[in-house]
C-alpha cells in the first residue's frame, strides 16, 4: 500500500458512512427492492471505482520505483564502466612504467658490461704494455751487457797489443 491507499480507503469508507443514514431511511420508508439493487450496485460501482484508482496509483507508484531502480542499475553500471576505465588506465601506466624500469635496467646492464669490457681491455692493454716494456728492458740489458762485452773484449785486445807491443 502506498501513501495514497489510505486517504482513497478512508473517502469509500466516509461516502459509505455517509450514505448510511440515507439507505436507513429507505429501508425504513419501504424502499423498493430495486432501490435497493441500485443503491447496492452504487455502492459496488463506488467500490470498484475507488478499488481501480488505488490500483492505478500502485501500478504508477511500481513503474516509478521500476523506473527507479533502471535508473540506479544504470548508474551502477556506468560507475563500474568507469572504475574499469580507470583501472585499465592505470594498469596500462604501471605496465609502462615497468617496461621503463626494465629498460632502464637493461640499459644500466649493459653500460656495466662495456665499462668491465673496457676495464678489462685496459688491463690487458697495460699488461701487454708493461710485457713489451720487460721485453725492451731485457733487449735494452742484453745490447747492454752485448756493448760491455764487446767494450771489454776491445779493451783487452788493446791492452794484448801493447803488451806485444811494448
Amino acid at each position: 500500500m502506498g501513501p495514497l491507499d489510505i486517504p482513497k480507503a478512508a473517502i469509500g469508507l466516509s461516502l459509505r458512512v455517509a450514505k448510511l443514514p440515507f439507505d436507513a431511511a429507505g429501508m425504513l420508508l419501504g424502499s423498493s427492492q430495486a432501490d435497493v439493487e441500485r443503491e447496492r450496485a452504487d455502492a459496488l460501482r463506488e467500490a470498484a471505482r475507488a478499488q481501480s484508482e488505488i490500483a492505478q496509483e500502485e501500478r504508477r507508484e511500481e513503474a516509478q520505483a521500476a523506473r527507479q531502480r533502471r535508473e540506479q542499475a544504470a548508474q551502477r553500471e556506468r560507475e563500474k564502466k568507469d572504475e574499469a576505465a580507470k583501472e585499465e588506465e592505470a594498469r596500462k601506466r604501471r605496465a609502462a612504467a615497468a617496461e621503463q624500469r626494465r629498460k632502464q635496467a637493461a640499459e644500466k646492464a649493459a653500460a656495466q658490461r662495456e665499462e668491465v669490457i673496457e676495464a678489462k681491455s685496459k688491463r690487458d692493454e697495460l699488461e701487454a704494455l708493461e710485457a713489451e716494456q720487460a721485453a725492451l728492458n731485457r733487449r735494452e740489458a742484453a745490447l747492454t751487457a752485448a756493448d760491455e762485452a764487446e767494450r771489454l773484449e776491445d779493451a783487452t785486445v788493446r791492452a794484448k797489443e801493447r803488451r806485444k807491443g811494448a
